[in-house]
């Protein structure tokens, strides 16, 4: 559970001892029902409190996991730097490496006017999705960020030679340069 679950959970736990003992208070029940009522509440209390001090552990470790994770994604982006994403091929590929064929497929189809830009938002979002899901593969299998980097750029550049992305290239560039002609 997360600490924000956690703590709703003691709150939970700490309005429900004190609906017990109020009911042992208030109800006219015999004295052996009155003392069950109060040892569930004694229980929960100090069940309360073991979920309290889950509580603080528990968002020390996520606040932690935040940490390396950005620390992670500002190092794979760093790592990233050097990739080359200068022409319409080297774009093209980065967006396939990062599961957007579809997208870039639809865009061409709908015959867009602002391919440029359109290409230009997929390769923004690639480029910030690659290093971020980087970064929390990395935290959570305690790899180093580095090591997942290398992988993903050997990956793009097996991506880049595939003949279905360089159509898709080819098939992106004649349609940028056409829309380019005819304006």
């Amino acid at each position: 559970m997360t600490a924000s679950e956690l703590k709703k959970l003691v709150t939970q736990v700490r309005r429900t001892d004190t609906a017990l003992r109020h009911l042992a208070a208030r109800l006219d029940l015999n004295e052996a029902d009155k003392a069950s009522l109060l040892k569930a509440a004694s229980v929960l209390l100090s069940s309360g409190r073991q979920v309290a001090t889950q509580v603080t552990q528990t968002r020390r470790t996520e606040e932690a996991r935040e940490k390396a994770i950005a620390k992670a994604t500002q190092e794979a982006k760093q790592l990233m730097a050097g990739w080359p994403v200068v022409s319409i091929s080297d774009k093209v590929a980065l967006c396939v490496a990062n599961l957007m064929e579809t997208h870039l497929r639809q865009n061409l189809e709908s015959d867009s006017d602002n391919l440029e830009w359109s290409l230009s938002y997929w390769v923004e979002q690639a480029l910030a999705e690659i290093p971020m899901n980087s970064a929390w593969t990395a935290v959570r299998d305690g790899k180093p960020v580095s090591e997942l980097m290398a992988l993903a750029s050997e990956r793009l550049d097996k991506i880049r030679i595939q003949p279905g992305t360089i159509a898709l290239a080819h098939r992106w560039q004649a349609q940028m340069e056409a829309a380019v002609v005819s304006q």
